[in-house]
């Protein structure tokens, strides 16, 4: 996720002071030689060793997980029982949260999570190279969230049908306007399309016209 070329006296001088500068574990980088350097001949003509590094997403989840401890710490009550895990599956960080008084994490309608993810990725994207996603949950909110939202979608699809007029929902987060949309077009008759700037962006649900 970031390639960096670094130098020293010798290939383990330079990969020490590489782990020492960036704070990287042995397992979170990999490195390609591409000079070894040279002694030289009574010291003339010696050169440094040359590599390429090349740091992996491991070194980025664990350096967002400690940023979001970090954030946490200041929150009383919360901290002290944090654990802390993440994956990583298809190029993307997924953090998951446990401890005691989690619903504080999480927020009304989850907002403080959804801040919490936010600011994350902005965290993460400031010390890659490449875009970086990083997907935060707190137990099992969002798939418990998942089947509320579905629950909505269905009955105002089902009510847009049945009345022939459109209906808005209330505002959103986009993974939650996602889920919404996912299940509309599963159903037939209706169809869904998202209206308004964020933080007040909104799902409409409307009966699609027969042709």
């Amino acid at each position: 996720m970031k390639e960096l070329e670094i130098t020293g006296r010798t290939i383990e001088i330079a990969l020490e002071e590489a782990e020492k500068k960036w704070g990287l574990n042995h397992n979170e980088y990999e490195y390609e030689v591409l000079d070894p350097g040279s002694k030289g001949f009574l010291k003339i003509g010696s050169r440094d060793a040359l590599l390429k590094l090349t740091m992996k997403t491991d070194y980025f989840a664990r350096k967002v997980c400690d940023y979001l401890a970090g954030i946490l710490s200041f929150s009383n009550g919360i901290s002290q029982d944090l654990k802390i895990k993440y994956k990583i599956r298809n190029g993307k960080i997924y953090i998951n949260l446990f401890g005691e008084e989690m619903g504080r994490i999480i927020g009304k309608h989850g907002k403080t999570i959804s801040a919490l993810q936010h600011i994350a990725n902005i965290y993460v994207n400031r010390i890659t190279d490449v875009k970086a996603v990083v997907l935060l949950e707190v137990g099992d909110y969002k798939n418990r969230r998942k089947e509320i939202i579905e629950k909505i979608a269905f009955q105002n699809a089902k009510k847009a049908k049945i009345q022939g007029k459109r209906i808005e929902l209330d505002p959103m987060f986009s993974f939650e306007r996602r889920i919404v949309h996912e299940t509309i077009k599963k159903m037939n008759g209706v169809r869904s399309y998202s209206k308004g700037l964020e933080p007040y962006r909104f799902v409409v649900i409307e009966p699609q016209k027969k042709r």
